[in-house]
């Protein structure tokens, strides 16, 4: 099935006026929110935290990509190995799998005490490219397209040469693998999340200029499909 989103890209690369844009659904809750990220449950009530279960979260996945009006469904490692490569959801749809492939402390929001936003980001990834791909700590060459092949990376900067030099390690670390195993991905820039004292003073440019110097010495092969930034 050709998938909506490379005809797409296709297209906006060709001609940069065609107006069309991409959807993308965010189903990767599980990824920061824990418990929480399925949503209230329908029996929800006053003084009664009470969320949906897992599987009627994934159910909600199920039905979007059956809709069709998405061009990206965005999910944890866990789900993909569910969706994707047990129940094989996304082969009959023009909808393309795609997993989060770090998670970053800015977005451990745990509930409680939890206060990991509220510091600066540190990288840190929960799954490995070849589980996003197999659902295996490692892939076979003919196991590479049972899962997704898409992933979303997010960096954080926080204008602190030891943090954001830590980052980009990462990132570099991670792009080259991503290369060498034929996993695509598409970049996610947030805004400093604990820079303080050291707060940009034009944050458009600060994250503009991040993103040019950051991709600059990247060739095409290793460069993000496109960037999601605030």
């Amino acid at each position: 099935m050709e998938k909506s989103l490379d005809v797409k890209l296709a297209r906006i690369l060709a001609d940069r006026s065609c107006n069309d844009f991409i959807i993308a659904d965010a189903k990767d809750a599980d990824m920061a929110f824990g418990l929480s990220a399925p949503g209230r449950s329908p029996e929800h009530h006053a003084q009664e935290a009470r969320f949906r279960t897992l599987d009627e979260y994934r159910q909600l996945m199920r039905e979007i990509v059956n809709q069709g009006l998405v061009d990206i469904m965005l999910i944890s490692a866990s789900s993909s190995e569910v969706l994707t490569i047990q129940e094989r959801l996304f082969d009959g749809s023009h909808v393309t799998p795609a997993v989060r492939a770090n998670d970053t402390t800015d977005i451990w929001l745990a509930a409680g005490t939890g206060h990991y936003g509220r510091q600066p980001s540190r990288p840190f990834s929960t799954a490995t490219i070849d589980q996003i791909m197999c659902g295996r700590s490692e892939c076979g060459t003919d196991e590479r397209r049972l899962g997704a092949d898409l992933g979303l990376y997010s960096v954080t900067f926080n204008n602190d040469v030891t943090l954001d030099h830590a980052t980009l390690e990462a990132y570099k670390a991670f792009r080259l693998e991503a290369e060498a195993k034929g996993f695509r991905h598409f970049l996610e820039v947030f805004d400093p999340n604990a820079s303080g004292e050291n707060h940009p003073d034009d944050l458009p440019r600060f994250i503009s200029d991040h993103i040019v110097r950051a991709l600059a010495g990247v060739p095409s092969r290793g460069r993000p499909l496109f960037l999601k930034i605030v």
